[in-house]
């Protein structure tokens, strides 16, 4: 199942740098980044939740109690957000608020919360 997310946060890291160099496949490495963390997401509620939001819930309030002392899963939603929200970088792609926002949730789900440094 990880292999999808940091197949996935690499490709959005090309498509970053493609969209800096202007460069006509951003947009397709954007999509198929997308695609991986569609597919992580699919994977993490079939194999992990059992499609629960209560267990996706209570496993991101036991990780964020876990690393900051606060027990509150309400960081899920800002997942679903993330969710909803990438696709709007395939016809806004030089959007700096979008860009900023899924940024700011690779850094936290790769290096925050990611087993890539534990």
């Amino acid at each position: 199942m990880l292999w999808t997310i940091r197949l996935s946060a690499l490709l959005y890291a090309a498509a970053l740098f493609a969209y800096w160099r202007r460069s006509p496949g951003a947009r397709l490495l954007s999509v198929a980044a997308y695609a991986l963390y569609l597919a992580h997401v699919y994977l993490a509620f079939d194999q992990r939740y059992a499609w629960s939001h209560a267990a996706a819930y209570a496993e991101t309030a036991r990780q964020t109690r876990e690393l900051f002392g606060l027990d509150w899963g309400g960081g899920i939603y800002c997942n679903y957000a993330f969710t909803l929200l990438w696709p709007l970088d395939f016809f806004y792609p030089r959007n700096r608020w979008l860009h900023g926002f899924l940024i700011f949730m690779f850094v936290n789900g790769v290096f925050v919360f990611g087993k890539w440094w534990r």
